[in-house]
């Protein structure tokens, strides 16, 4: 019984007092002066699928350099469906945001049909270039699932628990400059596993998760990140 108490302390304090470990990846440009970017129109690829994970240092990501071949790979351990969940939960996250400055998935699908891209020689960045030309859009949303899989679903790990990894990159397509990178890598743990996670747990609502509700919240948090120098309005237009 005392063992409970003092376990269930541990977890409060962990709670009122969470980590000082706890902050975003891409925190280092935190001391850089904010870019400010107005677009008019925006568009969300659909997102890759493949087992290359990104720097999490963000000056050291090349990710969007690499040809296609490379980031797109088979991986048995990636659902089916991880790209297309990922590419709506993100798409609904910025029409909730900027509304219909977003271009619809009909359209996108519709230009990626159209895409010429040579993927042993072509990159994001040329994916994007293309894709806004194609739609006349000035920023190009393009996200990487590296990371998805569900509780008990892969052989041979029969106790894994719900895990996601991805990136969500903002890319200006007439210049192939990074914008904003979001990134979001978690393994859900039992509570008492992994106390420094306590206080996300409980948020959580401390029950095993789906991999496509872990994206879900996932999505979520990046997005509490999301710069406010990013606006809707006439591209262009001086600051």
């Amino acid at each position: 019984m005392r063992l409970r108490v003092a376990a269930w302390l541990t977890i409060l304090a962990a709670v009122m007092c969470p980590p000082a470990s706890a902050v975003a990846a891409d925190s280092e440009n935190a001391g850089e002066a904010p870019v400010r970017v107005v677009f008019k129109r925006a568009a969300v690829a659909s997102f890759l699928v493949g087992k290359q994970a990104p720097d999490v240092n963000e000056k050291m990501d090349k990710t969007l350099s690499c040809p296609m071949g490379q980031i797109c790979t088979d991986d048995p351990s990636i659902l089916p469906n991880a790209g297309m969940t990922l590419t709506r939960l993100v798409d609904e996250q910025l029409r909730r945001r900027f509304g219909g400055q977003v271009v619809s998935r009909t359209d996108v699908k519709n230009a990626e049909m159209q895409l010429t891209l040579d993927r042993a020689k072509d990159t994001p960045l040329a994916m994007a270039a293309q894709l806004g030309r194609l739609l006349d859009v000035e920023v190009v949303v393009i996200g990487m699932v590296w990371r998805y899989r569900d509780r008990a679903k892969v052989i041979g790990q029969p106790q894994d628990s719900a895990s996601v990894a991805f990136a969500v990159y903002f890319i200006e397509s007439r210049t192939g400059r990074m914008l904003w990178r979001g990134l979001f890598d978690a393994t859900q743990q039992p509570v008492l596993d992994d106390l420094f996670q306590a206080r996300k747990q409980l948020k959580m609502g401390l029950k095993w998760l789906s991999a496509n509700e872990l994206a879900a919240k996932g999505v979520q948090e990046i997005f509490q990140k999301f710069p406010q120098d990013i606006l809707p309005g006439n591209f262009g237009d001086p600051p």
